[in-house]
């Protein structure tokens, strides 16, 4: 049952490896550990000591007066102001307040609901291929100081991120095929675990589940206290700058009444008003004030989280994330042809090959391990590229030198007119190398 919290709690303070970012830690971590430790306070505080003291003065006896006592903490009560008059036996008392006993599960409802999010995306990471978990812990292990180990090992993670680059891929071809890889997107259709972007789809999707549950946890916990809980911390904040007292004694009551029904000898029914004292209240009004706040900061932190990574996932961005690493290595990333002005290789190494997957790995081992290890790794997967980029074009050596120049020049202009080929081309056409224009394939 407590699983999560004490998992959260056993990551505290460790330079564990992450495969998200700070802002889902704030939801799938920190808000764990906070909601954990107000739950064990909580539970404390029921179990230690009585939750509830009733005024019974109609009784003497310890047994009687725990009875009462316990009558009223399961049926619950109801609060009323001392300068509003009591109701009599026909009439119905106000709303009961319901919620105190539950608090405990409610604490343990609102940690599974921010577990939930990162354990789907821990699932779809491990499902799809690409663990980014799995591969960001096989760099970490790599020592640093060991150069011929460490690039045989960095090799061999090249190797396994193009193979799991190679996989998910379509590899159908025609007009009908082309028309819609190129205009699925106007229809949010291109997902899949072939698209390039399925781990990308589905960390946006987790950052606004991420945003759903912050906002929706407050207007769920309106189900459970009432009195419009959506508004407390505007209310707080509004006593607090016109210097009235912080305590809101309708939401969280520490005196109530309750009434109880005692059947004695002969069916003689006697009903009885009590007054009670809620001192888990005071717990309880820090408790969820404490919430509000942090809920409402989830919110604002995760919507900012989730804005950052759609600019992430722009194609200048993901362009400068890689040439970074390049320039810091004084690797030449444009085209080999001289001749003419350069042509950047970059962008379809990052829009052909790594896309949007790919990227997004790559960023989450960036942040987890130091620069310099994913500069060689970002370098050696740029090299393993290139050098199978030359393979396919030199497999067009039957065509003239004037085609290959133009293909050398202009592989990442998707809208120019190449010399038509008077025969097809005889290898497998792969646009994760070259981006050939749609008329010759």
């Amino acid at each position: 049952m407590l699983y999560p919290v004490v998992q959260a709690f056993s990551e505290l303070g460790l330079p564990r490896l992450r495969n998200d970012d700070f802002f889902d830690q704030i939801s799938r971590r920190y808000s764990i550990i906070i909601l954990g430790t107000l739950f064990i306070i909580v539970t404390t505080s029921n179990l230690v000591g009585n939750p509830i003291y009733c005024y019974t003065q109609m009784v003497d006896i310890q047994y009687k007066i725990d009875y009462v006592n316990w009558v009223c903490w399961i049926s619950s009560s109801y609060y009323l102001p001392f300068d509003k008059a009591l109701p009599n036996r026909n009439q119905s008392p106000p709303e009961k307040i319901s919620y105190y006993q539950w608090v405990p599960f409610i604490l343990f409802f609102m940690m599974m609901l921010f577990y939930i999010p990162g354990f789907l995306w821990r699932k779809m990471n491990r499902n799809c291929g690409l663990d980014t978990k799995v591969i960001t812990s096989i760099l970490a292990d790599i020592d640093p100081i060991d150069t011929e180990n460490r690039k045989d090992s960095i090799d061999l993670l090249v190797k396994h991120i193009d193979r799991a680059l190679t996989y998910h891929r379509d590899y159908y071809h025609g007009f009908m095929f082309s028309t819609w890889k190129r205009y699925s997107w106007l229809f949010c259709c291109s997902l899949g675990k072939k698209s390039g972007n399925y781990l990308a789809c589905g960390y946006i999707i987790v950052k606004l589940l991420y945003i759903a549950n912050a906002i929706g946890q407050i207007f769920l916990l309106n189900i459970f206290l009432g009195n419009q809980f959506h508004l407390y911390g505007f209310e707080v904040l509004k006593k607090w700058f016109y210097g009235q007292p912080i305590e809101v004694a309708e939401k969280f009551p520490r005196i109530t009444m309750c009434r109880l029904t005692i059947r004695t000898l002969g069916d003689n029914i006697q009903p009885y008003d009590v007054q009670c004292l809620l001192p888990i209240n005071i717990f309880n009004e820090k408790i969820f004030l404490i919430i509000w706040f942090w809920l409402a900061f989830v919110f604002l932190a995760s919507i900012f989280g989730l804005v950052k990574w759609f600019h992430y996932f722009t194609l200048s961005s993901r362009k400068n994330f890689i040439r970074c690493f390049l320039q810091a290595n004084r690797i030449n990333y444009f085209s080999e042809n001289t001749t003419s002005f350069d042509i950047e290789m970059v962008r379809t190494f990052v829009d052909r090959y790594c896309r949007q997957d790919g990227i997004l790995l790559l960023r989450i081992v960036d942040a987890n391990i130091n620069h310099v290890l994913v500069g060689e790794l970002v370098c050696s997967l740029w090299d393993h590229w290139h050098m199978q980029r030359k393979i396919r074009i030199d497999a067009l050596s039957q065509h003239s030198d004037d085609y290959k120049t133009k293909l050398l020049d202009e592989h990442d202009n998707y809208h120019s007119g190449l010399i038509p080929l008077t025969e097809p081309i005889s290898i497998i056409h792969d646009d994760r190398y070259v981006a050939f224009p749609t008329h010759i394939v």
